[in-house]
């Protein structure tokens, strides 16, 4: 929550820094607030004194200015209520809340002060939505990250704990994870307990405002437009923004994938990150496969993807002998089947080749086929990610290849491929040079190119 003087200017530089701003509404008590928000449940409230009147949450909105709170949206607002309790905290009572929208619709919720009033920046407070709010704006901001210095960082992060919060192997009372993939810094982080396998590098931005001082704020978010990483400063706030997959044409295929996924997927369920704070350290879960089966989640979005895909016109997709597709690179698994997706002319065909009893999806494009993604990596439990990443990564990779351009430049033993989000190579120190001069047609020996699907 980030208390402005005038809601209207306060959402002009909200987007102007390309972050979408839209009124929320109107509280009882006489505040406004401009929502900052996207398709994720975690958002920004910018919030503003709409009222001559006097109490407890004007005066204390009338008197701040930038960053004064945050809040945790709690399932059973009771339960919540009942760990911080056995956890030594003492929460107020919970209390109802609602704001009007500019449509005239009512959003309820119950609330509970943590800290000794309302909008107390010492903790945050909690909410839980009874008339849950309308989804956000597709296109709008997802924040990804925040981080916070809050005056007892250990109070702060005992009362995450408590409510459930996954902690960082490396910064255990420092950084958390929340289901929908936000995290949550405590900052300063201090040093990183020392676990014996790989090493964490972590930048936060410079902050700038009037008075040179880095804010106490920061929040890293997505936007569905744009192309490169930028920071800016708003109302206190350090904002790290990137462009994420929305900013691709492909991605609007996205709900059909969804649609056609839930038909598909029969029985097969989710499984949550085992390591949501980083790689596994136990050795023996490298050479571990507690349930390959699963992975067969993968083969069904895949399926998903290519009926989405041929529903909308925009390609024919056959199944082929998989033994005789001809893939580039060393070949290690068993095929099971493969499907070719063949667009209108220009583009390049669309390959997907199912391996080792339909729990290896590998997606490339052409004929013979370059390899965009494989996954699961290997299979085994150290490398698992959960199922939300990996059915992440299966979209973006989908999303490359029909977003056309240059996909791969091989020339020797060198070889680039592209990424949504950059590139990566091997026996290659330049790749990104490679990529431009193929992109602009200085470069075509080697090269895997294509026009776009949408």
């Amino acid at each position: 929550m980030v208390a402005v003087v005038d809601l209207d200017e306060a959402a002009a530089r909200w987007r102007a820094a390309g972050l979408p701003a839209e009124r929320g509404g109107r509280h009882p008590m006489g505040t406004e607030n401009v929502l900052v928000r996207g398709p994720r449940p975690a958002y920004v409230e910018l919030i503003a004194v709409g009222s001559d009147e006097s109490n407890p949450w004007l005066d204390r909105i009338r008197a701040a200015r930038g960053p004064i709170s945050w809040a945790i949206a709690v399932d059973d607002m009771e339960a919540a209520r009942e760990a911080l309790v056995d956890a030594g905290f003492a929460p107020g009572p919970a209390t109802p809340g609602s704001r009007r929208t500019p449509d005239g619709d009512m959003v309820q919720w119950v609330g509970c002060d943590l800290a000794a009033g309302p909008y107390d920046d010492a903790l945050p407070f909690l909410i839980e939505w009874t008339t849950p709010m309308p989804p956000g704006p597709a296109d709008g901001a997802v924040v990804e990250s925040i981080s916070l210095s809050p005056p007892d960082l250990d109070r702060v992060a005992d009362l995450l704990l408590a409510l459930g919060f996954v902690p960082s192997r490396h910064w255990p009372r420092r950084m958390f994870h929340q289901g929908d993939g936000t995290t949550v810094s405590l900052s300063p982080v201090g040093e990183p307990e020392e676990l014996g396998r790989g090493a964490w590098v972590m930048f936060w931005p410079d902050g700038e405002d009037d008075d040179s001082v880095a804010p106490l704020v920061s929040i890293g978010v997505s936007l569905a437009s744009g192309d490169r990483f930028e920071q800016v400063v708003l109302d206190g706030v350090a904002v790290s923004r990137h462009a994420d997959r929305r900013r691709f044409p492909p991605a609007a295929l996205l709900p059909a994938v969804d649609a056609a996924f839930a038909r598909l997927r029969g029985d097969l369920a989710d499984w949550p990150n085992p390591h949501p704070d980083g790689p596994s350290t136990l050795e023996e879960e490298y050479s571990r496969v507690t349930d390959a089966g699963r992975y067969r989640l993968l083969a069904v979005r895949s399926d998903a993807w290519i009926e989405a895909i041929t529903s909308a016109g925009l390609g024919a997709a056959e199944q082929v002998d998989p033994v005789g597709v001809e893939w580039l690179g060393d070949q290690h698994l068993a095929p099971s089947r493969a499907t070719i997706v063949r667009g209108r002319p220009g583009t390049q065909p669309l390959v997907v080749g199912l391996f080792a009893d339909d729990t290896f999806v590998r997606v490339g494009v052409g004929e013979p086929t370059e390899v965009l993604e494989l996954q699961p990596d290997c299979g085994c439990d150290a490398c698992d990610t959960g199922s939300a990443d990996l059915l992440d990564t299966i979209d973006s990779a989908f999303v490359l290849a029909l977003s056309g351009g240059v996909y791969v430049v091989r020339e020797g033993e060198g070889v680039v491929t592209r990424s949504l989000d950059g590139w990566g190579s091997r026996g290659v120190s330049d790749g990104e040079r490679w990529l431009a001069e193929a992109s602009a047609g200085r470069r075509t020996a080697g090269v895997v190119a294509g026009e776009p699907w949408l």
